[in-house]
């Protein structure tokens, strides 16, 4: 049988808020959503793909703006010669008033139902099986019982769900990866979980996610994109493409004796080298130990440093650094409560070496002195705890 050539992506989540970002942020952010989509089908097209698997979550809610609309429609026109199969999630269920019933698809788009659905490809000697979600939650797996009417054909199915493990429970669609083996099929496309996966065979199937193709936040870090490769019925060779306009990073960075703003600047744009800053948008805790005279204010920071970066969020989890043999001496105010907070939080450092219970509750106790003691101190100098 000849290989055929696939691209195989899902959870663009279009028109997401993006409620973490402030200003024009969220709107510039929808926008590479739409153009992270354009490049798809312009890979789709310099590749010569023949069938392009779309497996849910393409929307991320109800909320989707007409621009997008037409943008997708406009998009699936540049490759009539493509096979486009589009199989509604969680996010994204198909019903009477979604967009999939509401809006008419260009001819060269198959969109999937509640039911199974089988299409078969005839100049391919291909079928392509899919289900799609008409409710945000479904706790049975759609793969239950199944397998392909005829071996002798490359099998494809695309479906958004979860692969759990056997008597594990999803309100997302659970699969098996014994269904998976059972069901005859050649390649099985999966969308839900935003990460990518490397290939993996349950017995004669071969399965994978794709991953989103655009992280929309600082809990999808790192490189996004889609599978692209050649199937027939004796290999699937997919590969990670990575297509994302931006990336999310999360990095902790330690300042321990920095004295000054511009050398705390000049440590985060070591750390940030070579990361593309201006490209990409950064989450930056920041640790370690300051001098109780340094009153660090994020807000500072982060002006010092917004030309550098096109999206930038500082998070200050140092502590104070306090001098022994000055605070032997003192016996002022400050210098009592001083020492009252280091015996709270020695105290609970000690309660952080029992038991798991222990060690959580040890923990947040020290998390809170460390807290109460940087704070008590910025109020006891300038009349103002400082919080942001």
């Amino acid at each position: 049988m000849e290989l055929i050539k696939i691209l195989h992506c899902a959870d663009f989540h279009f028109d997401t808020p993006f409620s973490e970002l402030t200003g024009s942020m969220g709107e510039k952010r929808k926008e590479d959503l739409r153009e992270t989509f354009g490049r798809t089908v312009q890979l789709a097209r310099q590749e010569k793909v023949q069938l392009l698997l779309l497996c849910g979550d393409l929307f991320d809610n109800q909320g989707v703006s007409r621009m997008t609309i037409n943008y997708l429609i406009n998009k699936f026109k540049e490759i009539p010669e493509v096979y486009i199969f589009i199989a509604p999630g969680n996010h994204d269920p198909y019903h009477e008033k979604s967009y999939y019933h509401l809006v008419d698809w260009p001819d060269n788009v198959h969109i999937f139902q509640n039911t199974w659905e089988k299409v078969e490809l005839e100049d391919l000697n291909v079928c392509v099986y899919g289900r799609g979600f008409t409710k945000p939650h479904y706790q049975e797996s759609f793969l239950k019982g199944f397998s392909v009417d005829d071996p002798t054909k490359l099998n494809i199915m695309l479906l958004h769900g979860d692969v759990v493990t056997p008597g594990q429970g999803s309100d997302y669609h659970p699969i098996t990866t014994e269904e998976i083996g059972a069901s005859g099929l050649d390649y099985l496309a999966l969308g839900h979980r935003h990460s990518c996966t490397e290939v993996t065979k349950q017995g004669c199937t071969s399965w994978a996610y794709s991953g989103c193709p655009e992280g929309r936040g600082f809990d999808e870090l790192g490189e996004k994109g889609i599978l692209l490769g050649e199937l027939s019925k004796e290999s699937c060779q997919l590969s990670f493409k990575s297509i994302a306009k931006r990336k999310y990073f999360e990095l902790k960075i330690d300042i321990s004796n920095c004295r000054t703003y511009e050398e705390i600047v000049a440590r985060v744009l070591e750390h940030t080298e070579g990361m593309e800053p201006g490209k990409n948008l950064f989450k930056v805790m920041l640790q370690g130990e300051l001098q109780e005279d340094f009153s660090l204010r994020t807000s500072v920071l982060c002006e010092k440093l917004e030309e550098k970066f096109y999206f930038l969020k500082i998070k200050d989890e140092t502590i104070t650094k306090v001098d022994p043999q000055l605070l032997a001496a003192d016996f002022t105010l400050r210098g009592l409560f001083t020492k009252k907070m280091l015996e709270r939080i020695e105290q609970a450092s000690e309660q952080s070496g029992g038991q798991i219970r222990e060690q959580v509750s040890g923990q947040t106790e020290r998390k809170k002195g460390e807290l109460a003691l940087k704070y008590g101190l910025r109020i006891l100098e300038q009349g103002e705890a400082g919080i942001e």
